[in-house]
């Protein structure tokens, strides 16, 4: 059967935060053209401080309806692929990977552990979370370095995705893992994934109020807007002493998040905030 995508033209500024938000509204897949790099040929680009943010869906329904929600300015494009197994094809890029203490390895690579590290195996399917992304990477980093000192940390994952970054934790060195997500189809995969892994996680639907706390960690890598919405409930998640890493942060909404966590009686970790690109990674702590 034919696939579709979607082309949307935007600032180049926005492109992430809008591949991230496709990625959430289930697409099998996402490519940013920002005119950076060799461009293939044939291959449309981007007028000069803009973007082509490329939508890959299954069915012609789900593309028109992204484009329908996710409308930013000049008129999405749609197209009818030739058929090809999308779900398939994203999987050639992903190669194994070391991020701090951890080594991200793909299931369907088979790949010798390097000495000291943990191993992670992943199939991410139609969950969000590869290690790949600067926001899952800037997250995963500084899991590996907090879990260094903390040894047996109680670990909350808002927004698990495929689960990556609950299964790094208990990998890590963590004590109970807990993640949740509002997605049925992440939950799923998060749970096949620590399955996959040999580890014991829970893994549910519940919203963040409803999960057993107090956590001495808790792992946020979601959208700045949902971070904003969610600080009330993640820091009173946070036992004292307790950190939460948020993640998913463009630079310029920085200022916006860590204020609304400073007014949910939290303070910044010295530091402990990491960027990398236009993505931020923001540490705060409970006194």
């Amino acid at each position: 059967m034919p696939s579709w995508s979607v082309t949307f033209d935007v600032l180049r500024e926005d492109a992430e935060l809008l591949a991230a938000e496709l990625m959430e509204d289930a697409a099998s897949g996402v490519e940013v053209r920002d005119g950076e790099g060799t461009p293939m040929p044939g291959v449309a680009q981007p007028a000069a401080g803009r973007a082509l943010v490329v939508a890959f869906f299954a069915d012609r329904e789900a593309a028109v309806a992204a484009a329908a929600r996710l409308d930013t300015g000049p008129a999405p494009q749609l197209a009818e692929l030739a058929d090809q197994d999308w779900g398939e094809a994203w999987k050639k890029g992903l190669v194994p990977m070391t991020i701090g203490r951890a080594y991200v390895r793909p299931s369907w690579i088979d790949a010798p552990v390097p000495a000291g590290l943990a191993e992670i195996v992943l199939d991410p399917g139609m969950a969000f979370g590869t290690g790949t992304h600067p926001t899952t990477s800037l997250c995963l980093a500084a899991l590996s370095d907090l879990l260094g000192s903390r040894p047996g940390a109680r670990v909350l994952d808002v927004g698990t995705g495929s689960g990556l970054l609950a299964i790094a934790a208990s990998k890590l060195g963590a004590g109970l893992v807990v993640g949740n997500d509002n997605d049925p189809i992440a939950v799923r995969v998060a749970r096949e994934n620590a399955a996959l892994n040999g580890v014991a996680l829970t893994f549910d639907e519940r919203d963040v109020g409803e999960q057993p706390g107090p956590f001495d960690l808790v792992l946020a890598n979601i959208l700045a807007n949902t971070l904003v919405a969610l600080a009330p409930a993640i820091a009173a998640q946070l036992a004292p002493g307790g950190v939460v890493l948020l993640s998913g942060i463009l630079t310029p909404q920085e200022g916006e998040v860590r204020q609304a966590y400073l007014a949910a009686g939290l303070r910044p970790v010295p530091g402990g905030d990491r960027r990398q690109g236009e993505w931020s990674l923001l540490a705060m702590e409970r006194p």
